[in-house]
């Protein structure tokens, strides 16, 4: 809203010296420690000194589109440079927006309108406390526009400044902070300058600006492995009729991989074992035969929550064959190029060593400013890759706290958007398993801390239970041997009883516990006695890689 019409002078001052029109006054908003903002208009330090200055203003009311009449034009006489003329608007529950417009004149003429918005607030409600985006951004963001550090995205006139100029800087003409390499951004907001003044603290904060990632050429295998043990293999996967994105070499898939680690750190100071080469990420490419209704999962009309688990065991199946061996000890984790859904951002075995997100979808990746991730301080597929392998973990859809990473489907959502947290009271899953596990037991962290692994089919690990039977049988037999054929003969390595489940239900709860790797081959085995003969299992094999 902008006010174009000059009033007439009332003093022309023919005898005021002057040559050029002067400049345009300086107006200052203060805000004292009680009530709204003040403005104060004083003329330029520089040019001619004005015989007058004029202001005027107009009021927003809550809930209006369009704003109140403009309040008539009120002069103030100028004498010298430290003239001053001032105005408190209204304060009030129906007025939420004042505009002030101020000019000087002299009898070479009249400046352009300074003309300003304000919040009819008080100053607790601009008082900036922290930056509400991600502490740790990416190198690529490139440049973030000033109006993210101002207080409730409200440009006001604060004092902008960085520590070091060598890794971010201020550009005040095209108003952004530009991020020009990694390290800390030490960022320091003012409210103490010439045009504002608040009884608001300073605020210095740190942004992490994360290095340029080493992006490796496409491949289709999974490649030699840095370091041994659990890792999560990540496979970006582009889908039948779908254009991709290029979230790959464009380095994106890769960011997001660090930002889920730096935010993991940030909280509860773990960090998943990404599947590395050459000190990069190890990321395979997949062009995938199937559709995206291949893979979305639909809660239709006689279907059920089961139907979600086909997409996983197709894409890994596909990939396996694909890469000419079965990982062993990994986890996939699929990052699908294309929507599958507008209802869901991922999906995962719980628990289970598969999960996929799918940044392409709604709602799911904002390439203009989804680094920033303003309140929330969490990229959403940082975060969607982040709650599937926690799914994978064993952990459910807790829903007692809205801002959690885990809250899902089932669960009642904030209807604003809130800072994600991950199980803030250590009563859910960090510490504690009322939410189905405790992922600090999980054999998945870079620390290599946990007592356990993720369950996997035909894998077991040194120094684990690994349940190799569960049968239920009609009647009591005998004892059970679990047997492992070493050197071409068959040696029963543990014994179990047998167990009274029901009326003609019996069972064995049978876990051995390996103490070497390499690929054993196993078979049950119970004794024959007067009623019953020997019974001979089928033998079967587990992976023991580490």
């Amino acid at each position: 809203m902008s006010l174009s019409i000059f009033p007439l002078a009332t003093n022309l001052q023919s005898a005021w010296a002057c040559s050029t029109a002067p400049n345009a006054p300086i107006v200052k908003t203060t805000w004292g420690t009680t009530g709204g903002p003040t403005f104060s208009v004083t003329p330029s330090k520089s040019g001619d000194l004005p015989t007058t200055i004029y202001y005027a203003y107009a009021i927003k009311k809550a809930g209006k589109d369009s704003w109140e009449p403009w309040a008539a034009w009120v002069p103030t006489s100028i004498s010298s440079i430290n003239s001053t003329t001032s105005f408190t608007p209204q304060m009030s529950d129906t007025n939420e927006l004042v505009t002030f417009s101020a000019y000087s004149y002299s009898p070479c003429g009249s400046s352009g309108q300074n003309q300003i918005y304000r919040k009819l607030v008080t100053n607790e409600k601009i008082a900036m406390t922290k930056i509400d985006i991600a502490e740790d951004l990416p190198l690529s963001v490139g440049t973030i526009p000033t109006y993210f550090f101002s207080p409730m995205s409200y440009e006001l006139p604060q004092t902008l400044t960085t520590k070091d100029s060598a890794i971010c800087a201020f550009d005040e003409s095209a108003k952004v902070l530009k991020l020009i390499s990694a390290g800390r951004c030490e960022v320091t907001i003012s409210q103490q300058n010439e045009e504002l003044q608040t009884p608001n603290s300073d605020l210095n904060q740190t942004l992490n600006i994360l290095p340029t990632p080493k992006i490796l050429p496409d491949s289709e295998k999974d490649r030699p492995d840095d370091i041994s043990g659990f890792q999560i293999h990540v496979v970006y996967v582009k889908i039948k009729g779908v254009t991709p994105h290029n979230y790959l070499q464009s380095g994106d898939l890769s960011n997001w991989l660090d930002l889920t680690n730096a935010w993991m750190k940030r909280k509860i100071n773990k960090e998943f074992v990404f599947d590395t080469y050459q000190g990069a990420y190890d990321i395979s490419t997949m062009s995938s035969k199937y559709a995206p209704q291949d893979l979305d999962f639909k809660y239709q009309e006689g279907g059920s929550k089961s139907n979600r688990a086909e997409a996983l065991p197709k894409l890994r199946a596909e990939f396996i064959k694909q890469n000419g061996k079965t990982l062993i000890g990994k986890s996939l984790l699929f990052i699908i190029d294309a929507k599958l859904s507008s209802e869901y951002c991922g999906f995962a075995n719980q628990p289970g060593d598969t999960a996929l997100t799918t940044p392409g979808s709604d709602s799911c990746w904002y390439p203009e400013f989804g680094y920033l991730a303003q309140i929330s301080r969490l990229n959403g597929p940082s975060g969607a890759i982040a709650h599937e392998l926690i799914h994978n973990l064993g952990v459910g859809h807790p829903c007692s706290d809205k801002s959690d990473l885990m809250i899902g489907e089932g669960c009642e959502f904030s209807k604003t958007i809130l800072e994600r947290t991950i199980d803030s009271s250590n009563n859910l899953y960090v510490g504690s398993a009322n939410a189905g596990a405790n992922i600090l037991d999980l054999k998945v962290w870079k620390d290599g801390s946990g007592i356990r692994h993720i369950k996997s089919t035909g894998v077991c690990y040194i120094g684990e239970p690994c349940l190799v039977s569960e049968g239920n049988w009609r009647t009591s037999q005998g004892d059970l041997h679990i047997q492992e054929k070493i050197s071409g003969k068959w040696k029963t390595i543990q014994k179990f009883k047998i167990k009274k489940v029901s009326a003609n239900k019996w069972a064995f709860n049978a876990s051995i516990i390996p103490t070497t790797k390499g690929l054993h081959t196993y078979r049950e085995y119970i004794g024959p006695t007067k009623t019953f003969s020997a019974y001979v299992g089928k033998q079967f094999t587990k992976e023991i890689p580490f």
